[in-house]
């Protein structure tokens, strides 16, 4: 790891002489400045990890310099340089914000190398956390969020906006649909709270998965012998999201009585302990998820009318995996070259055309999860190279979507604050698509202009079969022993329909059930020529 230093002292026989002494060991970048500006304009070009900086120089002197230095990266670790040995000068340093301060001529060589192996050790250690928040952001990212569908390009647009201010967001989608992958990626790219460093912790409460009777002290905490079992206080879960995001999952299985009670600490911003006296002050971004439809438990009376306005202010509706069309291919995909990456003993494996065509076909009532288990089972079952149809155990009479097992999804929304007749925000839910079979590249001359859309993008809008149509798509492009990659599929695809549609990137995007931007990033990454 190479440790940057500057150096930055007007007296150049000391500047030289430090540099000299730093410049030693391998690890070490340094780069000498004479004048407070200097240093301060080069911050433009690179950023130093330890900053050595003399007190007393012309211009922008050493205080100065060192409170610009901080305010551009206040974990930046600065040693205070001066001629002046009295403690009032040391102190003054540290008071703003310096990290050491060694004085000319006693033994400043000599305290130099402990100085800065001290600090290199810090230095390794916010590079290590610097890396690590990065990971973590890159997995709960938006990139983490797999799809290039429609339905999906409006849920990346709601998202995004989310960022813009800390309001209360409500996801609803049937289970497995990645809602809680989706509120993870809302915070870790949230902005942190005014004056903190980052971002507070991700608290998860599962609604469902709590008795009735310990809800409360789940929620708000308890003090020591508040009751029965309470051999200890307690913090609640809104105490440990304080700074974060507090995450209820499955909030419509919570009791009515509870519901009124976090009602008055999302409007309060405040709670109370079981047992306690004082109020306890908190604020964090809250985030709830259902696969009910919330509206209709309203209109039961079984959800708080005023809760359903507070915790859905934001709602953003996660489509099922059955609407969203090619987007069934890119997670199969995805998540088989995931498995064979932590297995490299299955490395050969593969999917069929007869499986690829039966992962289109499937309604997926699972929805993600279930394609996650399926692909990652028919791996250890299929005992050729090829994964066949049949190892995919795929029973479509089984178990009926989401959608048809709690009745009729909530009313669709154009944008999250779309508005009911009453003024407030109403559930989004992505619109109804039709239903097609999926070829490759069927003929186009005399069909209709969706089938373009079927042919171009390898998969029915609707991502949707009929059980008896014909499936011969794979096979018509390539010879029987051939095996095409997606990937190359859905280059064909695209290139054949910007031509079809005579290079009419907006006419070629409708039709094949896609967005415009898409379309054009699609073409730039299969280097298809729009002149």
């Amino acid at each position: 790891m190479t440790t940057r230093i500057f150096v930055v002292d007007d007296d150049k026989h000391y500047a030289r002489l430090l540099s000299y002494r730093l410049d030693k060991p391998k690890d070490h970048e340094v780069s000498v400045f004479h004048s407070g500006e200097d240093a301060l304009d080069a911050l433009d070009r690179e950023r130093p990890d330890l900053v050595f900086l003399d007190i007393m120089m012309p211009g922008v002197g050493g205080m100065e310099a060192l409170r610009r230095l901080l305010l551009f990266a206040p974990d930046l670790p600065v040693v205070m340089i001066s001629a002046q040995g009295t403690a009032d000068v040391a102190v003054e340093a540290m008071k703003a914000g310096a990290t050491d301060y060694i004085t000319k001529g006693q033994d400043d060589l000599v305290k130099l190398d402990v100085v800065v192996e001290r600090l290199k050790s810090r230095v390794r250690l916010a590079r290590e956390v610097e890396q690590l928040r990065a990971e973590v952001a890159q997995k709960y990212g938006m990139e983490e969020i797999v799809g290039d569908s429609p339905a999906m390009e409006r849920v990346y647009q709601l998202v995004q906006k989310t960022l813009r201010g800390n309001l209360t967001v409500a996801i609803e989608g049937e289970s497995g649909t990645g809602k809680e992958l989706v509120a993870r990626a809302i915070h870790f790219n949230s902005d942190p709270p005014p004056g903190e460093p980052e971002v507070g912790p991700f608290v998860v409460v599962n609604c469902a998965a709590i008795p009735k009777e310990l809800m409360e002290s789940e929620f708000f905490g308890h003090e020591k012998g508040s009751f029965t079992g309470a051999h200890a206080r307690h913090i609640g879960k809104f105490e440990q999201a304080d700074g974060g995001t507090l995450f209820l999952d499955e909030v419509g299985e919570l009791d009515l009585g509870l519901q009124a009670k976090l009602l008055r600490a999302l409007q309060t911003r405040e709670v109370t302990r079981v047992g306690g006296q004082g109020a306890i002050k908190f604020e964090c971004r809250v985030i709830s998820a259902t696969n009910r439809s919330v509206l209709d438990m309203v209109r039961a009376g079984t959800f708080r009318e005023d809760l359903y306005y507070r915790l859905f202010q934001f709602p953003i509706a996660l489509p099922p995996l059955r609407r969203r069309g090619n987007d069934v291919l890119l997670l199969a995909q995805g998540f088989l070259e995931d498995y064979l990456a932590a297995n490299p003993k299955f490395k050969s494996k593969r999917l069929s055309p007869a499986a690829v065509r039966a992962v289109l076909d499937y309604p997926w009532p699972g929805n993600v999860r279930e394609l996650k288990s399926t692909v990652e089972r028919a791996v250890l079952i299929a005992d050729a190279d090829e994964i066949a149809e049949a190892d995919l155990l795929l029973d479509t009479g089984a178990i009926s979507p989401w959608a048809e097992r709690l009745g009729p999804a909530p009313a669709p929304a154009s944008s999250a604050h779309e508005s009911s007749g009453d003024g407030h925000a109403a559930p989004a839910s992505p619109p109804a698509r039709s239903t097609a079979s999926w070829d490759p590249l069927p003929s186009l001359a005399g069909d209709a202009p969706g089938a373009l859309a079927d042919a171009a993008s390898g998969a029915g809008p609707a991502g949707s079969v009929q059980p008896d149509a014909p499936a011969a798509g794979i096979a018509a492009l390539t010879p029987d022993d051939d095996i095409v990659p997606l990937e190359e599929l859905k280059r064909r695809a695209v290139e054949r329909a910007f031509g079809v549609c005579d290079g009419n990137v907006e006419r070629a995007a409708s039709e094949l059930g896609i967005g415009r931007a898409t379309m054009y990033r699609l073409l730039k990454k299969y280097d298809i020529s729009t002149d």
